[in-house]
């Protein structure tokens, strides 16, 4: 993944071009924040044809609408009815040579419940325009134009090294960058000043490539029927009895991982467990892309799609480790930096305040 001077540099030589974006937009280390204009689509009907799923996307993003009805988002903020699929696109345009665009939710939106893209959010080398958003909320909430809306980030599309190797006939590439295997993850955390750090390591589970992470017995529910991502919105902090909790559809609950973490080399994600999802347990809304430099717990924002009972210390999440590509100069800093232990709740609000 490249590091933000690496997308500024790539912009300079003209292979990544990003249009309508802001200098304040390149203030994280590996990745660029798009916007959400002041429009959404929503269908005329409930009952979709898939087979016309071309036919909506083109007819959003040539803003022609057909079978889309066009809403405006005033300055005074739009509900947007939970479980209702709104359609939208960036203010921003991107176009790349060799690299791959990938967009990826806020955690702070993810914490409101609220997810930009329910599939995938990779696109491929050559792609040109603004990127298409899929916007889904859990509970009512307050939506506004203009917002920071996604973390756009950039992948080398990678083609086959000058130096190859020959297995059974078939020859295989030497990449310079790429996800940690999770034996070189194991040994990035070792020694007195490691590349990783994990506390807690009695208790997290190493796969192939990726590390588990539990989760923490306290659990944030938010008290008001109708969040607004302007506003701190309350919650109150419940511990998960020795018996277990039950989670309800229709609710986002917050909850964060035991284990703290903190690396300035690589690029972290996260991201739910099959085990879980196969329940119909999402342990976020479409953030999971991390920040080199990043210090804190793992913020989740839980939402069941059935009734289900889950345990304190269960393993939640798994994340990974991406090497980055190009200069890094500075680290994250941002609203999630080291948050105290009882703090759950998004921190959209004070991204707002900053941005203005």
């Amino acid at each position: 993944m490249l590091t933000t001077n690496e997308i500024k540099k790539q912009m300079e030589l003209g292979n990544i071009i990003i249009k309508n974006t802001k200098e304040a937009s390149f203030h994280k280390p590996n990745s660029v924040d798009v916007h959400l204009g002041n429009t959404l689509y929503v269908y005329d009907y409930q009952i979709l044809d898939s087979r016309k799923s071309a036919e909506y996307l083109k007819e959003l993003m040539e803003d022609k609408p057909k079978h889309l009805k066009k809403i405006t988002i005033p300055d005074t903020g739009l509900l947007l009815e939970p479980y209702k699929l709104y359609l939208s696109k960036t203010i921003e345009e991107v176009a790349s040579i060799n690299f791959i665009p990938a967009l990826n939710g806020k955690a702070s939106l993810s914490l409101l419940g609220v997810s930009i893209e329910l599939n995938s959010g990779y696109k491929w080398a050559g792609y040109k325009g603004a990127l298409p958003l899929n916007i889904v909320a859990t509970k009512p909430t307050i939506i506004y134009p203009d917002i920071p809306i996604g973390n756009l980030s950039f992948f080398i599309s990678l083609n086959p090294s000058e130096n190859l190797s020959d297995i059974n006939g078939n020859s295989y590439g030497i990449y310079p960058s790429g996800m940690l295997s999770g034996s070189e993850i194991y040994q990035r955390m070792q020694g007195e000043t490691p590349d990783i750090l994990i506390d807690k390591q009695d208790k997290i589970k190493i796969n192939p490539n990726s590390v588990n992470l539990t989760l923490n017995e306290t659990i944030g529910v938010y008290t008001e029927p109708v969040l607004n991502i302007k506003e701190k919105n309350p919650y109150q902090n419940i511990t998960i009895p020795d018996e277990g909790m039950w989670l309800y559809p229709d609710e986002v609950y917050l909850g964060r991982s035991n284990e703290w973490m903190h690396t300035n080399k690589y690029i972290s994600m996260l991201s739910g467990r099959s085990s879980l999802g196969r329940l119909g347990l999402h342990v976020h809304c479409s953030a999971g892309m991390g920040s080199l430099g990043y210090q804190g717990y793992w913020h989740l924002g839980i939402r069941p799609t059935l009734p289900i009972k889950i345990i304190k210390d269960m393993e939640c999440c798994q994340i990974y480790f991406y090497t980055p590509d190009g200069q890094i100069t500075e680290t994250y800093h941002g609203c999630f930096q080291d948050l105290p232990k009882d703090e759950l709740g998004s921190q959209m609000h004070r991204i707002l305040k900053k941005e203005k």
